[in-house]
């Protein structure tokens, strides 16, 4: 797969936004992986994935603010809309390599998420 970096950003939070959970997936590298945020330290995609998919049943919208691509990262600002919590802003760190995401920083205020 060779993808741009911003155009599997944009087919991740699409997937995302979509809850097509297995679309995001194969977003996700097989080999190398990472998600580093407040609420999980996750070193496989299919662990990411499931992790995605539970926050996707509370999920009522995910709303794309700005995207910045510098080479193969894309930092992405958003806000995720729950029925559970308040809307929350995010700051997410996509790497891309070979047309796959190969790793993700995500910065949030946790505390209203804690219990999803």
């Amino acid at each position: 797969m060779t993808a741009e970096p911003r155009d599997v950003a944009v087919a991740y939070f699409d997937a995302w936004r979509s809850k097509r959970f297995d679309d995001l997936r194969m977003l996700l590298s097989d080999g190398t992986f990472s998600y580093s945020g407040p609420l999980a330290e996750i070193d496989n995609a299919d662990e990411c994935r499931d992790t995605l998919a539970r926050l996707g049943g509370v999920m009522t919208g995910l709303v794309v603010e700005r995207s910045f691509v510098s080479d193969a990262d894309v930092v992405t600002f958003f806000t995720v809309h729950t029925s559970v919590a308040p809307p929350n802003k995010v700051a997410n760190w996509l790497h891309v390599e070979d047309g796959r995401i190969t790793s993700i920083r995500a910065v949030y205020d946790a505390r209203e998420m804690a219990s999803i």
